[in-house]
């Protein structure tokens, strides 16, 4: 009987996943399968579920150079932010980590403090400063500016990562005749690759999907992916086929490398949420 009800209960559940995944996964598949379909496909009711692929809008995109310009742009700005997030926050998160003083105290809560503060808050100061030494449309204004919400982020979260390293391995390292920083690069940096692994992928992510800050400080030369995509709908109407085989283009690269690192992504969270 317990049995019984134990696999009714399973079953029940493995249902009910299934049906959430699927649930979840239904905006992708019709985001995909709407930018494979002609235009009377896309508007046809009842919805035309089988239906020949069309890769027009694909291969349309493919020649526009305004937009692979701008996929290019998210890629310098993404990766330049989470380089500089990675080697900041890193480093932070480590002294936070090891800090126990009331001071050390006092900078954690400002680092989150300042990631609390509305965009909004922030957007008016920065875009008159940068506006004044001339960096508007330029990737040092945009990456610092993106920095303000990444960067403590990052250092919160390798803050986490470090205080699940055993004070004890830094402390042998140190009677061994290593140095401090020989320690941290050394001892402490390898423990915590999954957690930096874990950082770099949403540093990444928040990066390239910023919307915003992008608005408003990138212009012709700056401007990202996901502004760019907005130009799809104007007066004229929505080009839906390129509205979204663009947004695929996108997603396809946070969604490719996400799957590739699941194992480390998962690994690195748990670690994270270990503290000593």
């Amino acid at each position: 009987m317990y049995r019984m009800k134990k696999k009714i209960i399973n079953g029940s559940l493995n249902v009910l996943t299934g049906v959430t995944v699927l649930g979840s996964l239904f905006p992708l598949y019709w985001l995909i399968s709407t930018s494979m379909k002609s235009k009377a496909e896309a508007f046809a009711l009842p919805p035309k579920w089988l239906f020949v692929p069309n890769f027009g809008s694909y291969l349309e995109l493919l020649k526009n150079e305004a937009f692979l310009g701008s996929l290019k742009n998210s890629l310098v700005i993404a990766v330049c932010t989470t380089v500089f997030a990675l080697i900041f926050g890193v480093m932070a998160g480590y002294a936070l980590a090891r800090n126990n003083s009331k001071s050390g105290n006092v900078m954690g809560i400002a680092i989150i403090l300042a990631r609390m503060i509305p965009p909004m808050g922030i957007i008016i100061p920065f875009f008159i400063i940068f506006n004044y030494f001339s960096l508007t449309d330029h990737y040092t204004s945009i990456v610092l500016i993106y920095l303000t919400t990444v960067l403590p982020f990052v250092t919160w979260l390798m803050m986490g990562f470090f205080q699940g390293v055993p004070v004890e391995l830094e402390e042998a390292a140190l009677i061994d005749g290593c140095n401090r920083v020989g320690t941290f690069l050394r001892i402490c940096l390898p423990v915590v690759t999954p957690g930096i692994a874990t950082c770099a992928m949403f540093a990444f992510m928040m990066s390239w999907n910023e919307y915003f800050y992008a608005v408003i400080m990138t212009g012709n030369n700056t401007k990202t992916a996901s502004i760019y995509i907005q130009s799809f709908v104007n007066s004229s109407g929505t080009n839906w086929g390129a509205l979204c085989a663009a947004s695929v283009m996108v997603i396809l690269p946070i969604l490719i490398f996400t799957i590739f690192c699941q194992k480390s992504l998962v690994r690195g969270l748990m670690g994270g949420a270990v503290k000593g």
